[in-house]
């Protein structure tokens, strides 16, 4: 499969695990909301890699880069609902402080979906300088969600 092809795999991957958010995930047993908020944060991860592919220069293709981004920013709008009571326990690297301190994980993942926003906008200017700093930024807001609220891997 060639990188296009992973592109348009990894970007319809995410648009439909975002799509079947608007079932009522409260009904979902917690363990598949679990699984479900692992495959979006998988979903982020392989976008952050396409786009550090290309501002470390290991490849040139920037078709997909405002894809991307914009991937990141839906996968980041939808995380908040995905930690819904109940969802603490079972197979997952989520801490509890997630739910005990849930005004401060809002706010770490509000300033990630910020920095999803910013990099939406630096992806379309096509610099790479500009979308270096973006995804430094970008870097930077997930450490403020995964160092306090993800166990240690």
């Amino acid at each position: 499969m060639g990188l296009q092809n992973k592109y348009l795999v990894t970007i319809l991957a995410t648009i439909l695990a975002i799509i079947s958010l608007s079932t009522a995930y409260a009904a979902d047993e917690p363990e598949n909301i679990i699984k479900f908020r692992q495959t979006v944060m998988k979903g982020n991860g392989a976008h952050i890699t396409n786009i550090a592919a290309v501002v470390k220069g290991q490849v040139t293709i920037t078709a997909n880069l405002v894809a991307d981004a914009q991937a990141i920013a839906d996968g980041l709008e939808t995380f908040g609902k995905l930690f819904p009571p109940g969802t603490e326990g079972g197979k997952t690297n989520a801490l509890a402080k997630i739910w005990d301190d849930r005004a401060g994980f809002d706010k770490a993942l509000a300033d990630a979906q910020a920095a999803a926003q910013s990099m939406i906008g630096a992806t379309a200017s096509n610099d790479i300088a500009t979308i270096g700093k973006a995804l430094g930024a970008l870097g930077k807001s997930c450490g403020g969600c995964h160092k306090p609220y993800r166990k240690k891997m």
